[in-house]
């Protein structure tokens, strides 16, 4: 059975990595050929696992093609809707912008009308009070939902995809008219007024944060800080309505309920046993309902009811077995959640613990437990670099503590505080302030971790630290322990650099509409901009640069430059140094970044690891404001020339020409301004003579970057051209013989994601 659950896993995650998906007469033949070759390999022990490839990848295509989210009736493009529309989940507000999930009933355009349903993400800043169900007749502006490509960066497209959202918008100026309070939704009207009672009953702040988290599932009051302390701690499942939360509901209620059953006369005809399943299984499924019913939670109860089934009918199956089917039952309904973390994290661990119990048998209870949080921690290790998410160096010492606080006294205490809610607030109160002795107590825990070097989130390294693990983590008998411990610390010795002197590296991140690009040498790291920061605390420092940073294994930066300071370039530098070290901070506009910075000055030049680089705006940009003063930052090694030049206009690009044409040709330039037309002046674009250029634009930007007349200039001068809301990041290797262009897309397809824009244009 483990190896059909292993077969069907990778059919399942085969058709995640597919990037065009199957149309239903391929997914039909294919579900066709796999159950011919089950039947006709079922007795071939060895054989028999291959066909369930083909099942995995069947059932996976077929959940696809169910739940493929319809596409709107018209292009979105830059116009407004006249849309119905149903609230259909807890309404969230920020800094004074509610954000909601909407079923679109209704669409309106150009006197013509159309019915269907859409689900839709919007945003309405100065909405009313909005409550689930409510109906809507509004004017709406609407695009297709669109994910940074970056490594390490959280695919927020897949995300919505899974949950059948296709497009995203906001609500705009015009009629704004409430049709209906109670159109839909009951439970999620149910959830509303529970909320909208523990916020009345409770006081604003952490411990508020986490009880709703704990109760409603609602982590809308979570802010990054939290995130982050719960990361470092590694607590974050404590807060996931998951198998912890599921599996003690089910417990407290079956065991009670069992309890109460063999007092009774009824015991005689029906088990005890069958009491407490049933009402183990139907309290945890009210506890899921009631918290939302998101995925960890759908996923902990199905296992908790294969579980129950097994035990009810009394299976003679081993453990292995049980998991197995556990496993396949938990994919087959829901292939996607191979894309999901939690779904790792939390078979990975079960894994872990069938794993070690042939080790800790016999054991005092102490050594048991402590051995299960080290031998957790360490299978859970590759899952979280694979992730990109960063190991808790604290999680075995805090969970040791935490878990059985949960569990014996806190899930119980919120669970009677809760039922007491209606006669008086105190237990609320009370489990309240535990929460927040809790969180004081994770915050100093947190204030101590050591920062712990990261592992390149590459897949070799991801596949090596599994080998480690798994020979650590063998049966009694094998003797593997030793290599896996020898590799373990082989992965994290120093590693030498594969640059040579003289070679180097750029990453044109995908920003959105905004710059930041990476800069390697063998020994060095250099960051030019930021990417912006928007007024309701997103930026693209925490969304997108720390992860990418994670993912290589970056612990520090020697020099952050922002090019000036206009938001796009350096509106994230602030929540950059907060998550890593940064050494020198150089600017166009020092007084108008974030941060503590200097003037880059013009001819300013340094080496690294024979890489030259070099400011070359003119000097007189020191006395400008805005674009013009933007630090231009040229780049040499042995293979090849670079040229940042942020959002330099035509004036300076005028000032500049002799000193281009005495250095062209160039290998890449990074167009000035995005692709405005108030930069890549022709004379420059002739002079410069670059082979390729990157546009950094937002996706279907509303500015129309590049525009088309500054692309005509670079195809006429011969330049491949590149832009990164079609390629996503773009990785560009320059050595002494080579050069070499990496999309991000190249490699990182899938499906769900709409490649509608073009990543690279070598035709005028």
């Amino acid at each position: 059975m483990p190896g059909k659950a292993g077969f069907f896993l990778l059919g399942c995650w085969w058709l995640q990595r597919t990037p065009v998906l199957p149309n239903g007469n391929i997914v039909a033949l294919i579900a066709m050929l796999a159950l011919l070759l089950v039947v006709m390999l079922r007795d071939r022990k060895r054989l028999a696992r291959l066909p369930w490839v083909l099942v995995g990848w069947s059932i996976a295509a077929t959940h696809a093609l169910l739940t493929w989210p319809p596409a709107l009736p018209w292009p979105v493009e830059r116009a407004d809707w006249q849309a119905e529309w149903v609230i259909e989940r807890l309404p969230v507000v920020r800094q004074g912008i509610t954000r909601l999930v909407v079923r679109i009933e209704r669409l309106e355009r150009q006197g013509e009308t159309r019915y269907g349903e859409w689900r839709v993400r919007l945003s309405w800043r100065g909405a009313p009070s909005l409550k689930v169900g409510q109906r809507w007749h509004t004017t709406l502006r609407l695009r297709p939902v669109h994910s940074y490509r970056n490594a390490g960066s959280w695919d927020y497209a897949g995300w919505l995809y899974r949950q059948g959202i296709r497009y995203r918008g906001y609500v705009s100026r015009g009629e704004r008219q409430l049709l209906d309070e109670e159109a839909c939704c009951w439970l999620e009207r149910l959830r509303q007024g529970w909320r909208d009672a523990l916020f009345s009953q409770t006081r604003e702040g952490a411990g508020q944060a986490l009880l709703l988290a704990l109760t409603l599932g609602d982590r809308s009051r979570v802010d990054n800080t939290m995130r982050q302390v719960l990361q470092q701690t590694g607590t974050s499942h404590l807060l996931a309505i998951s198998g912890l939360h599921i599996g003690l509901i089910a417990a407290l209620a079956g065991g009670l309920a069992g309890w109460i059953w063999r007092c009774t006369p009824a015991c005689r005809r029906i088990p005890a046993r069958l009491v407490a399943v049933a009402f183990g299984l139907a309290f945890a499924g009210a506890y899921a309902l009631v918290s939302g019913f998101g995925v960890p939670a759908r996923r902990a109860l199905l296992m908790l009811a294969v579980s129950a089934w097994l035990l009810w009918r009394r299976e003679r199956m081993t453990l292995p077995d049980a998991f197995s089917v556990v496993l396949l039952v938990v994919l087959a309904s829901e292939p996607t959640a191979l894309l999901d973390a939690g779904f790792w994290l939390s078979f990975v661990a079960v894994a872990a613990i069938l794993t070690l119990l042939p080790h800790l048998r016999g054991r005092p209870l102490w050594q048991r437990w402590l051995g299960l949080q080290f031998g957790i921690m360490l299978a859970l290790y590759p899952v979280l670099l694979a992730f990109d998410m960063p190991p808790a160096v604290l999680s075995v010492p805090v969970n040791l503590l935490l878990v059985p606080l949960f569990s014996l006294l806190l899930m119980p205490a919120l669970l009677l505080s809760l039922g007491l809610s209606g006669w008086t607030d105190l237990p609320l109160l009370g489990v309240q302030t535990l929460l927040e002795w809790l969180w004081a107590a994770l915050q100093q825990a947190a204030a101590l971790a050591t920062t712990f070097p990261r592992l390149p989130g590459e897949p070799a390294m991801i596949a090596l630290l599994s080998l480690a693990v798994l020979a650590l983590l063998a049966p009694p008998g094998w003797r593997l322990r030793r290599l896996g411990l020898l590799l373990l610390l082989a992965l994290h010795l120093p590693r030498a650099s594969d640059l040579a002197n003289g070679d180097f590296e750029i990453d044109v991140l995908d920003v959105g509409q905004g710059l930041s690009v990476m800069v390697r040498t063998a020994g060095h790291r250099l960051i030019y901009d930021t990417g912006p920061a928007y007024s309701g605390g997103f930026n693209l420092a925490d969304a997108v640069i720390l992860p990418w940073l994670r993912h290589h294994g970056v612990m520090t930066i020697d020099r952050l430059v922002l090019s000036h300071g206009d938001r796009d370039h350096a509106g994230a530098a602030a929540a950059l140094i907060r998550g890593i070290r940064v050494g020198d901070v150089l600017s166009g506009e020092p007084y108008r970044v974030s941060i503590p910075a200097r003037r880059c000055i013009a001819g300013e030049h340094w080496s690294w690891d024979g890489v030259r680089f070099r400011f070359v705006q003119p000097s007189w940009t020191a006395r400008q404001h805005g674009n013009n003063t933007s630090c231009v930052l040229a780049i040499e090694g042995k293979g090849g020339r670079v040229l940042l030049m942020g959002d330099a206009e035509a004036t300076v690009e005028r000032a500049l020409l002799p000193w281009v044409r005495s250095h062209a040709p160039y290998d890449f330039v990074v167009a000035g301004h995005h692709g405005s037309t108030t930069s890549s002046s022709d004379a420059f674009v002739k002079a410069v003579a670059a082979r390729n250029v990157v546009y950094a634009a937002g996706y279907r930007n509303r500015y129309r970057f590049p525009r088309p007349e500054v692309d005509r200039r670079w195809a006429a001068a011969g330049a491949v051209r590149w832009r990164t809301d079609g390629c996503g990041s773009l990785h560009i290797r320059i050595d002494a013989h080579t050069m070499t262009v990496t999309p991000y897309i190249e490699k990182n397809r899938h499906y769900w994601q709409v490649q509608d824009v073009a990543c690279r244009l070598s035709q005028p």
